[in-house]
């Protein structure tokens, strides 16, 4: 027998018959471990009363823990009991929190005892927001200065130039700011050094993509193409294409070579790998340039060792907006364990990098332009209604500040406040959310996923990079939900490096993090910003075996150590995907 859940298909084990298989013996489990987790308290028996009862004379009712972790400091993120010394783990969950002579007591002729020797055992941490196994259909030329600011026109144009004069396919690169931010006619610049070499260059960060005349011929791109949905093409004065790709039309990469599910698999399978070698035990897939039914069979060929939540593209292959709801209705049957979908996630506006995200205020270097959004009135008022109509979650990438403000205005007219709260809605980024829109996002319910790579972006030639404040514990003082992820792209990223710069918050560092915010956000805040916060994300009795155990206490070592962080045991529902040998050996 099986049932569905929102985390996927659900088996129950044949151990049933100890008590598990109705909601009161299920319940009466659970509170009997938390009587052990809480010193005997008996105040949390608030039903099944005879049930518990029955359970707590009976020694057949609780079997012994299959593994259990003891002599460790354990951060729970659990406000009921936030630090222990000892976890038990049975049946895929948690079994007991508490005290090394309290969980040992629990223990059988099978248990694994496993002797942390002091170190720190976390809930597995969520990697809350990343862009994995689109890379550049060719291997790209070297540019300098990358990731900011990245080559100027002279020495990208002389790259290019140098590449073309022995090859005929593709010429690739990344690019940065600088690039990014020059307004002249790139398509004219690039057939001047490479008439008959097709060029492609794309911001490392994504949002803009610069395609020359030989690339566009090759697409079957001309001047009559019409701006896709949430996207447009770069025109000169005449109306010509300027060799620029903007949001949705910037889908060069899956126009030269689409993603395969077998070439995927590999980066995910790779990315799977190192994420447990770090802890990680959640990732939340942002599903760009591939369809759902590509990254679903991608990840059944690599079997998955996390969690996945993917959240499919709003503007994938999308004509109207009700289609991106279709594209989730099609893979509905196509179900993985450890697998969900989500979404659709829409990108709302850009990003300050290149300028286009939307601002109160007037780009510093531009004057008189303020950025655009991606969406009229009319069709973001479209989308939020349709997504008030299903049953996913809607992610919004929100990042300019006069963008927020729209978002959250149509949020007012589309809903009360009390159905936005119920839907739970992911602001990817939140950039644009400063302290005098904090009330109103708080009361809409608005969940923060930010990067906080985003808060170390330096100056480029004397100017912030960022033309607007950008607030990280701001966040958690005024009460809106917070989860870090990495914003990583083509692989992953170390998610100690961007705890690191959370506790700093280079840009300004009144809005650090406490280092126990900071892990609080990596592993109970990721779980509530997939809506699954009473499943995972804590080390309590009845939540999932999710946990690491890690080379260094992050929450005590020098600032600058906490990115040579790793786990030496990585569990997801009590199976073990990744251990070091060094955890046995002497601490």
């Amino acid at each position: 027998m099986t049932r569905k859940t929102r985390e996927g298909t659900f088996k129950p084990r044949k151990s049933d018959s100890r008590g598990r298989a109705g909601a009161c013996p299920d319940l009466a489990r659970e509170n009997v471990m938390r009587i052990v987790s809480v010193s005997g308290t008996m105040s949390r028996l608030a039903a099944c009363v005879e049930v518990v009862s029955i359970l707590l004379v009976s020694s057949a009712a609780l079997a012994a823990p299959q593994l259990v972790l003891v002599n460790a400091k354990v951060f729970t993120a659990d406000p009921a009991l936030p630090y222990a010394q000892a976890v038990a783990i049975e049946d895929r969950r948690i079994l007991a929190v508490g005290s090394n002579e309290q969980v040992r007591a629990l223990t059988g002729p099978n248990t694994r005892i496993l002797d942390a020797g002091g170190r720190l055992v976390t809930p597995g941490l969520t990697e809350a927001h990343v862009h994995l196994g689109v890379a550049l259909p060719t291997p790209p030329i070297a540019m300098p200065n990358l990731p900011f600011p990245g080559p100027n026109a002279e020495q990208a144009l002389a790259a290019v130039e140098q590449a073309a004069k022995t090859r005929t396919d593709w010429v690739t690169a990344y690019i940065g700011p600088l690039i990014a931010r020059d307004r002249r006619n790139w398509r004219k610049a690039l057939d001047a050094v490479a008439p008959n070499t097709p060029v492609f260059f794309r911001a490392f960060w994504g949002h803009t993509s610069i395609v020359n005349s030989e690339g566009l011929r090759r697409l079957g791109i001309y001047k009559e193409i019409i701006d896709p949905l949430g996207g447009w093409w770069g025109r000169d004065e005449a109306g010509d294409l300027d060799g620029r790709a903007y949001e949705a039309a910037e889908t060069i990469t899956p126009r030269i070579r689409p993603a395969t599910a077998e070439s995927l698999a590999i980066s995910l399978g790779e990315a799977q790998q190192r994420y447990a070698r770090w802890g990680v035990t959640s990732i939340h897939l942002m599903n760009n340039d591939k369809s759902l039914e590509v990254t679903l069979t991608a990840l059944a060929i690599a079997k998955p060792l996390q969690k996945w939540t993917v959240y499919s593209w709003g503007t994938w292959e999308t004509q109207r907006i009700p289609e991106a709801w279709a594209a989730i209705d099609r893979v509905e049957k196509q179900t993985l364990p450890k697998v969900r979908v989500e979404g659709p996630k829409w990108i709302v506006d850009g990003t300050p990098i290149e300028q286009n995200s939307l601002q109160r205020s007037a780009y510093v270097d531009r004057p008189g332009w303020h950025g655009r959004s991606n969406f009229t009135d009319e069709q973001l008022r479209e989308i939020l209604q349709l997504a008030l109509a299903r049953p996913t979650q809607l992610a919004l990438h929100v990042v300019g500040d006069a963008e927020t403000d729209r978002v959250l205005k149509l949020m007012e007219q589309v809903a009360p406040v009390a159905i936005w709260r119920a839907k739970r809605v992911r602001t990817e980024h939140g950039d644009g959310i400063g302290r005098d829109v904090f009330e109103k996002a708080a009361r809409l319910g608005l969940v923060v996923i930010q990067n906080p790579t985003h808060l170390a972006i330096p100056p480029i030639a004397g100017k912030k990079m960022l033309d607007h404040e950008i607030v990280l514990k701001g966040f958690v003082n005024a009460g809106i939900p917070l989860a870090l992820g990495s914003d990583g792209g083509v692989a992953e990223q170390n998610p100690f490096l961007n705890l690191m710069l959370a506790v700093l918050v280079p840009s300004d560092p009144s809005e650090a993090l406490t280092r126990e915010q900071a892990l609080t956000a990596y592993t109970s805040g990721g779980a509530y910003a997939e809506v699954q916060d009473q499943h995972k994300g804590r080390l309590a009795p009845g939540f999932a075996a999710d946990l690491a155990v890690l080379s260094q206490d992050v929450l005590t070592v020098p600032t600058s150590r906490l990115p040579a962080t790793t786990s030496l045991l990585t569990i997801v529902d009590g199976e073990v995907i990744f251990e070091d040998a060094m955890l046995t050996s002497p601490h």
